[in-house]
């Protein structure tokens, strides 16, 4: 008996030693961890939207703003531990109408963490309401008012302002290798302005922090961190100017198109581009791609069926033309060739030319002017103006004898062509400027003199829109090369300057004054002698334009179409570039840029631009 007794009480003491370990490692060891599964469990964080910023004009007219909408979110602490998620979003979708489907593949791919999870953004005020009532069967569901993208003029420059969306997972490892905080489902710029500028335009949401029972059920607010708006983006663009650029470029684009559709030896053009900037600062002013699609599409989710429709149309209404189009500048580029042949054989304003017969030979080779006979006699301004080839291809050829070419290509680098000219806006192309070393890079073959004569004249070269209005800048100053810019300065929301931009010069491009006046007296010409190419246009205006045309050959039949320029001649405020995509001819754009200028002067009144 005894012996039992002693066995017994052994047990007794190994059972008590094992219990105080087991209470010593949940309280000492694990004690930390239990705490935290505890304080979990008792508090949960509610999301609090903050407003995305804001977008204005020069004169702050509110070009991009935000408006009501209501945000659909399921808290994880605030669920009964009686209910499962499972059951639980069931009678959310039984209540809401919502997919089911939908709403799990939300909740599995955005966590199961005790942060709040985003079931469904921008659900309608009915299903708000719905869930509101239903709050005693939907506990942990939670619905957050939040601001929705709104693009307040519509389709108004959206290629340039941009639109927004919700970020994709490469966007979110991109962002988070970038050291930012972003999780899934959060709104993002896509493209333009909204993406440029997404780490100034983005505000940081709050937290609500409450205390819940066993039930899941709110007890009180234990802390709140404000959420902070995001910066405002003052731009340099002016709302009145490009509200009617943009309308009068579109309504050429499509009147060409209506009567290509009955004139068959005419082609439909496929686009359209202009651009207004001031040329002593860089400022854009207004900047248009036609065709054009609306932003607002994309804030509350594009169907599949309107994105493909996008992707798909011939048109390419998602393309960016004034910073993406790589095409020939056409004669435009006689500015360029003016350039190096005043810079290095030794032409002046009344250097003269003989055109006998509208054609340039060199050994059997025969390049032809755009007019069928030769204009005789003839300076190099009025060459200039006529825009007479076979001038410029014996520039080119004597310009190709000196060094196979490389001065030319050198005097278009120092204008900025083959470089991004570093405007604030993603997807900027580069255009390509062709030499003696990219031919035998890229086709092994030398340059030879039929590639100089047909760069002479703005072929072989491809340049963007803003590139060249860039370049004309440059003649329009005086030889300092400016980086565009959008954005004029960013302010937070109570209104202090967050950064003020400056203009920023990209290279002062080193030509002698004489060139530059020599440049514009032949501009001058164009658009004002009676023998100009664009003068019919031009002359009735109040100020005096300086201008150059550009046809440029595509190789498919259709032309492109150009016109850039400034005013006024004596002191210039804005250039202008006006550019038809397969436009035909160059025509088309005179009465464009001739009716934007104008324009331009008619707001201004006794003032200016900066």
């Amino acid at each position: 008996m005894n012996e039992r007794l002693k066995v017994f009480k052994i047990l007794i003491t190994l059972a008590l030693l094992i219990l105080a370990a087991r209470a010593g490692q949940l309280q000492l060891i694990m004690g930390d961890y239990f705490y935290e599964l505890s304080e979990g469990n008792r508090l949960s964080e509610r999301p609090i939207s903050a407003p995305r910023g804001k977008i204005l004009d020069r004169n702050e007219n509110i070009l991009v703003s935000n408006k009501e909408a209501y945000d659909l979110y399921l808290l994880p602490n605030e669920v009964s531990p009686e209910i499962s998620v499972g059951d639980l979003l069931l009678s959310l979708a039984n209540i809401t109408g919502l997919d089911l489907e939908l709403l799990e593949n939300n909740y599995e791919n955005k966590g199961h963490s005790s942060s709040a999870v985003l079931l469904r953004r921008n659900i309608s005020r009915e299903m708000m309401v719905a869930i509101r009532e239903n709050k005693d069967e939907l506990p942990g569901v939670y619905v957050e008012s939040s601001s929705l993208r709104d693009y307040v003029y519509g389709n108004l420059a959206p290629h340039t302002l941009g639109y927004v969306g919700e970020i994709s997972l490469s966007e979110l490892r991109a962002y988070s290798e970038q050291g930012y905080n972003y999780r899934g489902g959060d709104i993002v710029g896509k493209v333009g302005l909204e993406r440029e500028y997404e780490q100034y335009l983005r505000g940081h949401d709050g937290i609500e922090q409450i205390e819940v029972n066993s039930r899941g059920q709110m007890v009180k607010t234990l802390s709140i961190k404000p959420p902070i708006a995001g910066n405002n983006l003052i731009l340099n663009i002016d709302l009145e100017l490009q509200q009617y650029f943009e309308e009068i470029l579109e309504e050429e684009f499509y009147r060409l198109r209506e009567i290509a559709a009955d004139e068959p030896e005419l082609f439909p053009p496929t686009g359209a581009a202009g651009i207004v900037m001031n040329p002593n600062n860089g400022k854009i002013l207004a900047m248009v791609s036609v065709p054009k699609f609306d932003p607002n599409k994309f804030v509350s989710g594009i169907t599949y069926e309107e994105y493909a429709a996008l992707n798909n149309d011939p048109l390419n209404p998602m393309f960016n033309r004034p910073i993406m189009s790589q095409v020939n500048p056409g004669s435009v580029f006689k500015l360029v060739t003016g350039t190096a042949a005043i810079e290095n054989l030794g032409v002046k304003a009344d250097t003269k030319f003989y055109d006998k017969n509208g054609k340039y030979t060199i050994g059997e080779w025969e390049y032809r002017n755009w007019l069928s006979w030769g204009e005789g006699e003839i300076d190099f301004i009025r060459a200039f103006a006529r825009s007479n080839n076979v001038v410029f291809y014996q520039l080119g050829h004597e310009l190709y004898k000196l060094d196979r070419g490389e001065k030319m290509a050198w005097t278009a680098r120092q204008y900025g062509f083959g470089s991004l000219t570093g405007i604030d806006l993603p997807g900027e192309k580069a255009g390509l400027v062709p030499d003696n070393e990219w031919k035998l890079k890229t086709q092994g073959e030398i340059w030879y003199p039929g590639d100089a004569v047909h760069l002479a004249i703005g072929q072989k070269i491809t340049v963007t829109p803003i590139q060249l209005i860039n370049f004309v800048s440059v003649i329009a100053n005086g030889g300092t090369l400016y980086r565009p810019h959008l954005v004029d300065k960013i302010i937070d929301a109570n209104g202090e300057v967050v950064i003020d931009f400056k203009p920023e010069v990209i290279n002062k491009v080193p030509f002698k004054k004489n060139t530059y006046e020599i440049l514009r007296e032949g501009m001058v010409a164009a658009t004002n002698a009676s023998y100009g190419t664009a003068s019919r246009h031009f002359v009735d205006l109040p100020v005096k334009v300086a201008g150059k045309t550009g046809t440029a050959q595509t190789g498919a039949g259709a032309n492109h179409g150009w016109f850039a320029g400034f005013a006024p001649v004596d002191k210039p405020e804005i250039a202008i570039v006006v550019f038809l995509e397969e436009g035909n001819s160059s025509s088309y754009t005179l009465p464009i840029a001739a009716r934007v200028i104008e324009k331009y002067f008619s707001l201004q009144g006794d003032g200016g631009s900066e």
